[in-house]
């Protein structure tokens, strides 16, 4: 993802400061998460194949496993939210880095200071929040009658030892700042942290009784404040969210019991276990060489064309994006695969980076797609529906970039001197290679499509079907094994972060009906609705050249989403532009996840150069959305 922030901890060695060492209490903590976090891999996968065998029971045998469906939502929402706190330490929270970057040490450190008093704060009043109501909680599962009391305990347990692996950055920054007697800093960081503490007593204390819009605004302006300022972002929308509550509620014990119970209540939810079902199946794919079976049937097929090498990329992204989901994984993925043949073939560098670059867009188009399960979780609209929708675009899309990149090197044959041709007999044999992707694709998409079962159930199907599939191989190893399940919870737990931020924001906008009144307010204005489209998409445009796809959805769909139901669009069409759009942020300046990977990868490709021949995939992009606005049933037709 972009804008994650590994191991932001100020550096030790700048001295001991005035505080004392805790090398003995944070090795111990870190020990502990540690072994959670083993423990919580070990889960994930148990989950996963204990949905397998629920669903091939349910489906070929009519045997369902009689309340496990109760039980699997619970339990996922303790993996993830156990993963959290080890993931904080580990790899950092998501933060947007673009203007904190251009400042001096000593002000990074003050706000990297601010920003980790804010998210400790966060956590610790969330996580006493919901123990505090871990007792009463008299609820249980409707199949088995599990009670639902030691999950939201365990949860709530979880969320304070987030706030503890806080205190223990805080205390390192502190020293580091101390020991740069940067003392004006720790005063202005804690300064501001109380602040924006107690900015909602010094709002209710102050009499005024602002409208829920002009809440709303207010509450957005610091939001997006505090993000620009490095504030994580699941965090800051979690610290607004409590903050926006507090200042619309009656009573400050509504907005804490509101927010006590969200952390499991949103989080122990069905549809949140698709994803990393879906991460789990394309880490699987990843190590099992499908990507290299793709590459060699499109670079048979394509290879005769001008720039056939690149095409054969964008073909085979395409095709392990219908099995994958995820961008950037199916970038990475045939960087490795490709981009040697291409230089083989003296393809010029920037062309080659291009095309990984926009070829793995596709991976969150073409179903099953994170983009699109994201999408679903925050505006209700069917997944099934939103990856029906996606498959004609993604070959409109597919076909286009295709298509530049063909006029492209016969414009200039110089950026891809070679072509290869190769016998019918070398083609068909290359169909072969890809019947388990087909396999794949047909069992997981289109089951969903079908309804034979859910996007959870396809998901953890498809990772089993994976994981037998690269053993067969022998591609999996004990220890690439262990180091999948890891990094898999890891990034759940990293993505735990901004769900739990989601839900609390979006009981704040619930509460105050700030989308409500958006979407009152824009559908009152005499203007085009398509003008107010373009606006919409002309904002994402400028907000993905900035930010990563996940928080970009996380953040505004929740108030822009009623707008455009309220416009009379159709959820499933806006969904589709929505992803296109956002998937441009995976490749635009200046902080285009795909391209600045594969340049740190690749080493001898400047960025610079990878960004202008990214230009006309961008473009292609604009095009394919103006199509589809223009007809509505490319997207449409299959739903």
């Amino acid at each position: 993802m972009s804008n994650t922030v590994q191991n932001d901890i100020p550096d030790p060695s700048l001295g001991r400061g005035i505080l004392p060492p805790l090398s003995f209490l944070e090795s111990g903590f870190n020990w502990i998460m540690s072994k959670l976090l083993i423990i919580s891999a070990i889960a994930l996968v148990a989950i996963c194949f204990c949905i397998t065998i629920d669903t091939l029971g349910r489906v070929f045998f009519n045997k369902p496993w009689d309340g496990i469906t109760d039980l699997e939502p619970l339990f996922m929402s303790v993996v993830g939210f156990t993963a959290m706190a080890y993931a904080i330490v580990n790899r950092g929270a998501i933060r947007i880095e673009l203007l904190t970057e251009k400042f001096p040490p000593a002000v990074r450190r003050s706000l990297f200071l601010f920003a980790n008093l804010e998210c400790c704060i966060a956590s610790l009043v969330i996580g006493w929040a919901g123990l505090r109501i871990t007792p009463d909680w008299s609820q249980a599962t409707s199949v088995l009658n599990f009670p639902e009391w030691p999950i939201l305990g365990t949860v709530s347990v979880c969320i304070v030892l987030v706030g503890i692996a806080f205190i223990f950055q805080i205390i390192h920054c502190l020293r580091s700042m101390s020991a740069e007697k940067e003392w004006i800093g720790i005063v202005l960081a804690v300064a501001f942290a109380a602040f924006f503490t107690w900015f909602a007593f010094l709002y209710k204390a102050s009499g005024l009784n602002l409208s829920g819009l002009a809440v709303g605004a207010i509450i957005f302006l610091i939001l997006f404040s505090t993000i620009l300022l490095g504030v994580p972002l699941g965090f800051a929308m979690a610290a607004m969210g409590l903050i926006g509550l507090l200042m619309v509620a009656r009573w400050p014990s509504a907005a804490i019991n509101t927010v006590a119970s969200i952390p499991f209540t949103r989080t122990a939810n069905f549809m949140l276990i698709a994803l990393p079902m879906f991460m789990l199946m394309g880490d699987m794919i990843s190590i099992s060489d499908l990507s290299k079976d793709l590459f060699n049937f499109a670079r048979k097929w394509l290879g005769f064309m001008p720039g056939g090498l690149a095409c054969a990329t964008v073909g085979g992204c395409a095709g392990f994006g219908a099995i994958c989901g995820d961008s950037l994984a199916t970038a990475l993925t045939f960087t490795k695969v490709a981009y040697p043949a291409m230089e083989e073939d003296h393809y010029d560098g920037a062309l080659a980076a291009a095309a990984l670059s926009a070829g793995g867009t596709l991976g969150i188009l073409i179903p099953p797609s994170m983009g699109f399960i994201i999408y679903s979780m925050i505006t209700e609209v069917s997944v099934g529906k939103l990856f029906a929708a996606g498959i004609l675009p993604g070959l409109l899309l597919t076909s286009m970039f295709i298509a530049m990149i063909f006029f492209q090197v016969l414009r200039k044959p110089s950026l891809a001197p070679n072509r290869n041709h190769y016998t019918m007999k070398e083609k068909l044999a290359s169909c072969v290679q890809i019947i388990p992707v087909l396999i794949l694709f047909l069992v997981v998409v289109i089951g969903i499509l079908q309804g034979v079962f859910t996007p959870a159930e396809g998901g953890a199907l498809g990772a089993v079907m994976a994981f037998f599939y690269s053993l067969a191989r022998r591609k999996l190893t004990v220890q690439n094994t262990i180091t999948l399940m890891k990094n898999c919870t890891l990034m759940f737990g990293q993505m735990f972060t901004l769900f739990l931020g989601l839900y609390t924001f979006g009981a704040f906008l619930g509460f105050s009906r700030l989308p409500n009144l958006m979407a009152d307010f824009i559908g009152g204005l005499a203007i085009n609705r398509y003008v107010i489209l373009t606006v919409v998409i002309i904002f994402y445009i400028f907000l993905g050249c900035v930010m990563n796809i996940m928080p970009m959805m996380m953040l505004t769909l929740p108030s822009i989403y009623p707008t455009i139901e309220a416009l009379g669009f159709d959820g499933v069409w806006f969904g589709v532009i929505c992803v296109i759009v956002m998937e441009m942020g995976m490749i635009t300046p200046p902080v285009g996840m795909n391209v600045l990977t594969i340049s740190t990868i690749l080493g001898d490709v400047p960025t610079t150069n990878i960004f202008k021949e990214v230009i006309p995939f961008c473009l292609m992009m604009l095009l394919c959305i103006l199509l589809i606005i223009l007809f509505p049933q490319i997207a449409l037709v299959l739903t």
